[in-house]
């Protein structure tokens, strides 16, 4: 055998082992299964990954679908189910997420970043978060019960000072301060213009001033949000799903997470858009001299929508007599919905409910009462400049009248 057949035996032979390498790895770290629903109503079951350019692939026994990103409304892993588990300590961040966490630490500013809370979340993950982000955190614990204060300041903080509430000598302690940094063992702040630290170990909680940090920009549409089967919520960019889901934060941290830990991925795009995300031109008449509320998410009831059994955790709440005006700037084809009276309201409650656009009623029900069964909506709205959903009063004029718009949303075909 020449030289040159040898070193081309050796070259095919490292190539195959490659190969080899490749395909163990790839057999090892299998795709997520489940099945992806579609903003155009369909359902694919199979494999699923997401490349970086947002190239969505299904593969299923009938075969491989090529989608992309935007098309998605949701991705659900078969045999994945949600555990809640118990942590004592919690992070709200100014971008509007709230994160469970085993542990809290720190990362001093260092390399031009600055100050990071390092929070451990339930599924193992660490996730650094520049403290000029943060809302507040609890550092719970049994030498750390939840100050009486706390919930009050969370809810309307101070303007342009940080509050902390520490545990020392077993008394409780509530100071305003400017927090200036925060490590493994410590965060360090600004009393009166003098610079003191404290150890994590004590802290309770802080409160951050409204304006002493900044709420991030959101990343771009699509948005995904993954629910995790530990029960944490992360939202931001899907740059990724395989093996592993990389999802970028609008902080900017990038959280990887074992494929395995994911239960549900929604997505947020243009071409599917709820109902519950825009804010509409609203007009009400009384009953009975009472103006009730619209609501998102929830019934008068409480929380989610229950028609005839089933239940609906998203959608439009609202009593007669109540029209909502949406702006569509002419960017939708489809309105679809599912109406009905929710089960928990009164036991005579009767309501007409309406869609019109443009101003024109293009739907008018029968009266609904409690107990039917929910009526599915598919109404086009192409070109349309607005859309209108009204409840209006039924017979009895009846104040039980819980009417539910559950999963309205406009879609973009």
């Amino acid at each position: 055998m020449t030289a040159t057949a040898a070193r081309s035996v050796a070259r095919g032979l490292r190539l195959a082992c490659g190969a080899l390498i490749v395909l163990g790895t790839a057999a090892a770290q299998a795709l997520p299964r489940g099945t992806v629903r579609t903003v155009d109503g369909r359902e694919l079951v199979g494999e699923v990954a997401v490349a970086e350019d947002g190239v969505v692939t299904v593969r299923g026994a009938d075969g491989e679908a090529t989608l992309e990103l935007a098309e998605l409304v949701s991705f659900e892993q078969a045999g994945v189910e949600v555990r809640q588990v118990q942590v004592e300590d919690r992070v709200w961040l100014r971008s509007g997420l709230e994160l469970p966490a085993k542990r809290l630490g720190g990362l001093p500013a260092a390399d031009g970043q600055p100050a990071r809370l390092v929070a451990t979340l339930p599924s193992g993950i660490d996730v650094e978060l520049p403290i000029g982000s943060l809302r507040a955190l609890r550092h719970g614990g049994t030498m750390r019960p939840q100050p009486n204060l706390f919930p009050q300041d969370l809810a309307s903080p101070p303007a342009n000072e940080d509050l902390i509430y520490v545990v020392a000598d077993g008394q409780s302690q509530r100071s305003a301060v400017i927090v200036t940094g925060i490590d493994a063992r410590r965060i360090d702040f600004l009393l009166r213009g003098d610079p003191y630290d404290f150890e994590l170990d004590g802290l309770a909680a802080v409160v951050f001033g409204a304006n002493t940090g900044f709420a991030p920009d959101r990343q771009p549409r699509p948005r995904a949000a993954l629910e995790l089967s530990t029960g944490e919520r992360l939202e931001g960019r899907l740059l990724s799903l395989g093996a592993t889901a990389r999802c970028r934060l609008d902080e900017g941290f990038v959280a990887e997470v074992p494929a395995a830990k994911v239960h549900r991925i929604t997505v947020a795009s243009d071409r599917l858009v709820w109902l519950t995300e825009l804010d509409p031109v609203v007009e009400q008449t009384p009953a009975f001299d009472r103006v009730w509320p619209w609501l998102v998410d929830r019934s008068h009831a409480g929380p989610g929508f229950e028609l005839a059994g089933r239940r609906f955790d998203r959608g439009l709440g609202l009593v007669p007599k109540t029209r909502l005006t949406y702006d569509l700037g002419r960017r939708f084809d489809v309105f679809e919905a599912v109406i009905g009276v929710d089960d928990r309201g009164g036991p005579e409650a009767h309501a007409v409910f309406r869609v019109l656009v443009d101003g024109e009623q293009v739907f008018l029900s029968e009266p609904l009462t409690r107990g039917q069964a929910p009526v599915p909506l598919q109404l086009p709205v192409q070109g349309a400049a607005s859309l209108s959903i009204e409840v209006d009063f039924g017979k009895n004029y009846d104040l039980g009248d819980f009417c539910a718009f559950a999963d309205a949303r406009v879609i973009q075909k």
